[in-house]
């Protein structure tokens, strides 16, 4: 399920460049249940000793200006913006929704929003084949461990490496979520359509955590019932801090 929301301000919405922890802090503060969004929080629904929180979102929408200096760049909204959250599950969807509509006010860092709709999208007609557009950047990383440290290496959409390890992740999705999932006959084939690095490479912080992503047009060749997995969580890693939405192009 999706949810579009337009939220407006009586002001100026004030953000820092990378405004990320501050969307994901806002959605689990509106989940109308908060034993359930400490769950997500803190755990989230485990297979094969890994956790997926099951929820995405789009980057924030609307008319803004970048200002500042490379030490303190903001980004500044004018006093409407649009968010879409993607999730395949139900639960998630009527916990936030409720949330919002028993909300007077959502905050969002020091910024005092107001919802003005909330719509749930209408759900596409998957087939094997489509072209998409990432909605947030798609990231895909492998943790390097030596003796006395260790630190993410990110991929890029020139190596393979990158679609190894997004297929791998997205296998783990569907044996949470498609019941007899038979990851023998599992075939996902992600292709680069125009990815540029200088239009489409954007290296972000989490919580100054450094992540790179990468935004862009691609191909998914797979089975309909993976593609709407894909399509609702989102492709690749770290999808609950705003990577790997998208939406289909054709």
């Amino acid at each position: 399920m999706r949810l579009k929301v337009d939220f407006e301000s009586q002001k100026p919405i004030e953000l820092p460049i990378h405004y990320n922890y501050f969307v994901q802090s806002m959605i689990y503060n509106t989940i109308d249940d908060k034993i359930y969004a400490t769950f997500l929080h803190d755990k989230g629904y485990e297979v094969d000793l890994k956790n997926f929180k099951l929820f995405s979102f789009s980057r924030l929408e609307g008319p803004f200006k970048i200002v500042g200096n490379d030490s303190n760049k903001k980004i500044v909204f004018d006093k409407k913006v649009s968010l879409i959250i993607s999730s395949p599950v139900e639960d998630f969807i009527t916990k936030f929704s409720t949330g919002l509509l028993k909300k007077d006010q959502i905050y969002l860092k020091d910024n005092i929003l107001y919802v003005t709709s909330a719509n749930m999208l209408r759900k596409p007609k998957f087939s094997s084949f489509h072209k998409i557009k990432m909605l947030s950047p798609m990231c895909a990383y492998k943790t390097i461990r030596n003796e006395n440290s260790e630190y993410k290496h990110f991929f890029t959409p020139f190596e393979d490496e990158f679609y190894n390890l997004i297929s791998q992740n997205l296998m783990k999705k569907c044996k949470l979520l498609i019941k007899d999932f038979d990851e023998k006959n599992f075939k996902f084939d992600l292709k680069p359509l125009k990815v540029e690095e200088k239009t489409h490479f954007k290296p972000m912080l989490f919580k100054k955590t450094p992540i790179k992503g990468w935004l862009g047009f691609y191909t998914i060749e797979t089975d309909p019932i993976i593609m709407e997995v894909a399509y609702y969580c989102g492709l690749g890693s770290k999808n609950s801090q705003g990577f790997g939405l998208f939406e289909i192009i054709e």
